[in-house]
């Protein structure tokens, strides 16, 4: 075997081997989707629109729960109090809807890097 045929199984192979560090996020990205998709129900600030405002969120939220949230709230309020509580105080009696966007996990890294700088 060549020697370059080695360098790159190695530098491959090393790859491989590297633990799952997850996705780069990209704030600016988040913002851009936040807008789209978020920003008719919910405020960035700490006020309430149709949905609870979002400032601090990250604060009073781990990242593993928005994920969970974001991809499928419907699930989270079935089995979440937290989530529950925020849908039963609902005036307006509404349940966010499960977005396609948010079913892929970098968009909702993005969304929950975006939402970090809200605190």
């Amino acid at each position: 075997m060549s020697d370059m045929k080695c360098m790159m199984l190695l530098v491959f192979g090393g790859l491989l081997a590297l633990p799952n560090v997850g996705v780069a996020e990209d704030v600016e990205h988040g913002r851009k989707l936040f807008q789209q998709l978020c920003s008719h129900c919910h405020k960035a600030g700490y006020d309430e629109k149709f949905g609870p405002g979002l400032g601090g969120i990250s604060e009073r939220r781990d990242e593993k729960w928005l994920h969970g949230f974001l991809q499928d709230p419907e699930s989270t309020i079935q089995t979440d109090e937290y989530a529950k509580t925020l849908r039963e105080s609902n005036a307006y009696n509404l349940t966010m809807p499960k977005f396609r966007e948010m079913q892929d996990e970098q968009m909702r890294a993005d969304v929950i890097a975006f939402l970090k700088t809200l605190n």
